[in-house]
């Protein structure tokens, strides 16, 4: 049975063929070739100096210093470096936020995903553990030599995978040929930014089935049946999914192998069998981890769909990426020409077949991952079905099939040196229901266009991280005494590579609880490195809704923008069981109402401060500034004066001016708003164009529906004549399905603006705010604008200025109600992402459930718990992380983003007054001080 082998040999191209000589010079060119190919592919692959990973690479990052060190394959004693400061399951089969930790038996912490790439590479990682050696473990340098040793192993196997490629094409292909596409295997496809870029299982996977490939189109022997057998096993046991791939592989190697076979079937069950052994003595389950977290409707989806997406969807489609594979469906004749490669070929085309069925059963969006990241393991059998295809094609299709290998490539390289995960958020923007693939299908979040909106990621590999969490204490000082309703202050210091990094972000139980942008020197940091750039951070951590009980806090940096949070140390701490007012079983009445009295007036000192705040800070003209900067941080901002902040700041305090004191102060920002009315009946977000703020605080920018909408509503002035003129504008700019786009003129009138990919976006708080106005001024046109908002509010197109900014449209839901619009907005749209940023959310969903009027009311303790943290320490988280009231289309050259600390102000009094309206009047009793009786 070894014919099939000579077959190969006689099926090679024509210079193969000749004298002696030249044949035994073919294979040293062939092969000093393959090793220059992988040279070249190993420098690129690593020129962007920066790993592109995931959670799913986590552990085997670090699980070879576990072998090496503890002669373990258990990740218990580097749990905490690989959980990177997010909370472990406590009980086995479990997962939580490190979701690629899990208990296996003895509750034990072990890796979710087989071990076989860990295992496989933990002999690349003895220089690194020799160096620690001699270095120290250090935590942070412990991480350092993870991430460089999981790229330098991801990009090796990659390189080598691509070498042995070369080999095995130039068994059916031309030099030229071969080369091309190993080139377009190598930079034209996911091996590039997946498989060299971190230790997820597809690079493996590539390097055993091309290893496999090349033992299978040779020779058969005995040494070369058993290396085939034990490889096939490999595949099967690395990726679970890949077992089609084995079985496919293996059936054709029965035939390969003739009397070799049982030597073929021993090797393969060799891994197979160690495999088994780890998941049933060490996960306690056959199927491994993925048995004890498996979820049931992981294969529930559509299957046609499915294929849709894996193959043309714009964010995640293998045609798209990749589209010189197109070749191969349009020319199958051509595929199956060579007869003594037809074999195998119909093998791994029903193997390819079979895993695209299997993956479109699942979410094809595939996780934070960049391109057809599940496909990557089949990439090297469709590069192998492809030397008989361009061999056929003539020289135009020649000159279409490098031009589609060339985009490819320029695909991969974006990926390579500017992906982040960013074009993520918008693809997995809906968690679950019927329109969660939406996203995933719109053009505007393709990968290799929306991640070039932002700058080159950063060389994180070449940036050493330092710091340490020094102290934790409780906001009064007192270390340890950490009680409900107080905040527990963190401080510590870090660099990146001798700078200020962008970020610290304190995990709490493995969940974001507060962060800072803000750096002050460090005198002792200074003294001791040499560094003189502010390294000190303090973050406080509001710790009225901590339980007591043991915690893990773990203090997270992001040396720049884009760049991946690296875990700088973690501490367990303890919250205990301090009584508070009415917590304590058994307090008296009388140091109940103390405390309550006391938290009370503490609130009023407050109010009064935040009153004091927005009246000192209203300009002349009666307007309040508003704060923006160019991300999602509120650092180094500038300033500007818009009339949509003036607008929401009279709505939001409108009703409590009168308890707050703040009606002259709600009047001088009506008259101004009314002023920027124009003869047009228009408004503009800058205000009038001939105002002296023009130039400084603003520019002439086209009117738009937003600002028009909302003056009209909220400050009229002394000309209604000319409503119905601002209406009919309205209306010439409303969509074919009801909506009402942002810009009051033709595209060639615009001023003042940077456009989008939607240069006149129709977006979701502009048709609450139109909706609003048309409730009073045209109650039929509201109750339309009203269904076709409905209709479209999970609609990612309408999410232009909010998309990461929740608090606007959230606020507005009880406004809409009382405009006769109940509408429900998405779950996913309610969350944020931005530190800082989830107290605010809060705040708003608070005010919602009480002026809804629908539902239980939240209770005072509620309002009152939020309301101190706020105000804490003269509101200084207010002014370190005011709102984020809303953004610029983020799809637009520039970014901005917009803040308000008078808003933040604002919301609060709205708060504490509507809290205070709803307290009883307790009667009064003899004994009861003068101050206190008939207080509510």
């Amino acid at each position: 049975m070894q014919s099939q082998g000579r077959a190969s040999s006689e099926a090679a191209p024509p210079d193969a063929r000749g004298p002696q000589s030249a044949g035994s010079a073919r294979p040293r060119r062939d092969l000093r070739a393959s090793l220059l190919l992988g040279l070249v592919c190993l420098l690129v692959y690593n020129a962007n100096l920066r790993s592109i990973s995931a959670g799913d690479t986590y552990p085997a990052r670090y699980l070879p210093f576990a072998m090496w060190r503890y002669h373990t394959v258990l990740l218990d004693p580097i749990a905490t470096v690989t959980a990177q400061g997010r909370k472990i399951a406590g009980a086995q089969g479990r997962t939580d936020s490190a979701f690629w930790i899990v208990r296996g038996r003895g509750d034990h912490a072990i890796s979710l995903y087989p071990v076989v790439v860990p295992v496989l590479v933990a002999p690349l990682y003895l220089p690194a553990v020799v160096y620690l050696q001699m270095r120290g473990w250090d935590p942070l340098r412990l991480d350092r030599i993870a991430r460089i040793m999981e790229k330098l192993c991801a990009s090796l196997m990659a390189a080598t995978s691509a070498a042995l490629l070369y080999l095995l094409l130039r068994r059916r292909a031309e030099p030229r040929f071969a080369l091309l596409l190993t080139l377009a295997f190598a930079f034209g496809t996911n091996t590039w930014v997946i498989g060299s870029q971190a230790l997820w299982q597809h690079g493996l996977a590539e390097l055993l089935i091309v290893a496999a490939l090349l033992l299978l189109t040779g020779p058969c022997t005995a040494r070369a049946a058993l290396a085939a057998g034990f490889l096939c096993g490999l595949i099967a046991c690395n990726r679970p999914p890949d077992f089609i791939v084995a079985a496919a592989l293996g059936i054709y190697g029965l035939w390969w192998a003739g009397r070799q076979a049982p030597a073929l079937v021993a090797a393969a069950a060799l891994p197979v069998g160690l495999v088994l052994a780890y998941n049933l003595g060490i996960a306690g389950n056959v199927a491994g981890a993925y048995g004890l977290a498996g979820k049931a409707s992981f294969f529930q989806h559509d299957l046609l769909s499915g294929l849709a997406g894996l193959l043309f969807s714009p964010t995640r489609g293998l045609f798209v990426f990749s589209p010189f594979l197109l070749f191969l469906p349009f020319c199958l004749r051509q595929v199956l020409r060579d007869r003594s490669a037809r074999g195998l070929t119909v093998a791994v085309g029903i193997a390819v077949i079979l895993q695209l069925l299997l993956y479109a059963k699942t979410d094809w969006r595939q996780g934070v991952s960049w391109g057809p990241r599940w496909l990557t393991d089949v990439l090297p059998m469709l590069i192998w079905m492809l030397p008989p295809v361009v061999s056929a094609l003539p020289n135009v299709g020649r000159a279409v099939f490098v031009s589609a290998c060339g985009a490819a490539m320029a695909i991969q390289a974006v990926g390579a040196f500017w992906y982040t995960g960013a074009s993520d958020a918008a693809i997995l923007a809906i968690a679950r229901g019927p329109d969660k693939m939406r996203a995933a299908w719109d053009v505007r979040n393709t990968p290799f266009i929306t991640e070039l909106r932002h700058a080159r990621a950063p060389a994180e590999l070449a940036i050493s991280l330092r710091g340490t969490l020094d102290t934790v204490t409780a906001s009064d000082g007192e270390a340890g005494d950490i009680a409900a309703g107080k905040e527990i202050d963190v401080a510590g210091w870090a660099l990146a590579a001798g700078h200020s990094p962008l970020e610290v972000i304190l995990f709490l139980d493995g969940k974001p609880a507060a962060g800072t942008a803000r750096f002050f020197a460090r005198p002792d940091v200074t003294a001791a490195l040499g560094d003189t750039s502010p390294s000190g951070w303090r973050i406080a951590i509001p710790a009225h809704d901590v339980s007591p009980g043991e915690h893990v806090l773990a203090a997270l940096v992001r040396a720049y923008e884009g760049g991946d949070l690296r875990l700088l140390a973690e501490r367990r701490i303890t919250v205990p069981a301090t009584p508070h007012a009415g917590a304590e079983q058994g307090a008296s009445d009388e140091a109940a109402q103390r405390t309550s009295r006391d938290v009370r007036d503490n609130l009023a000192v407050g109010a009064r401060r935040a009153v004091a705040v927005l009246t000192s800070r209203q300009q002349d003209p009666g307007y309040w500034l508003t704060s923006y900067t160019d991300a999602a941080r509120f650092e180094s901002p500038r300033l500007e004066m818009n009339v949509f902040v003036n607008s929401v700041m009279i709505d939001v305090l409108d009703p409590v001016a009168a308890a707050a004191g703040l009606g002259d102060s709600l009047q001088r920002a009506r008259h101004y708003l009314a002023g920027q009315i124009e003869d047009g009946g228009l408004v503009r977000y800058h205000g009038r164009p001939d105002a002296p703020t023009i130039g400084t605080l603003g520019c002439a920018i086209t009117p738009d529906a937003d600002d028009t909408a909302l003056v009209w509503r909220i400050a009229p002035g002394a000309h209604p004549e000319l409503l119905p003129t601002a209406l009919a504008t309205l209306d010439r700019f409303r969509t074919p399905d009801g909506l009402y786009r942002t810009w009051l003129a033709p595209r060639d009138r615009y001023q003042c603006i940077d456009p989008g990919t939607d240069a006149n976006p129709a977006d979701v708080g502009i048709q609450m705010h139109v909706l609003m106005l048309l409730a009073q001024a045209d109650p039929p046109a509201a109750h339309a604008l009203c269904g076709a908002l409905e209709r479209a509010i999970a609609e990612d197109r309408i999410w232009v200025y909010y998309r990461a900014a929740p608090l606007l449209p959230i606020l507005r839901q009880a406004d809409l109600q009382r405009a006769g619009c109940s509408l429900e907005l998405p779950p996913s749209r309610l969350q944020t992402t931005v530190p800082g940023q989830e107290i605010w959310v809060a705040a708003a969903q608070l005010l919602q459930r009480i002026v809804e009027a629908k539902g239980p009311a939240p209770a005072s303790a509620e309002i009152l718990a939020l309301l101190q943290s706020l105000a804490q320490d003269d509101f200084s988280s207010l002014r370190r992380s005011p709102p984020l009231l809303y953004h610029n289309d983020l799809t637009a050259s520039v970014r901005r983003y917009y803040w308000s600390e008078e808003l933040g102000y604002a919301l609060w009094l709205r708060l504490y007054f509507e809290n205070e309206r709803q307290r009883p009047v307790r009667p009064c009793h003899e004994n009861d001080e003068p101050a206190t009786c008939g207080a509510r």
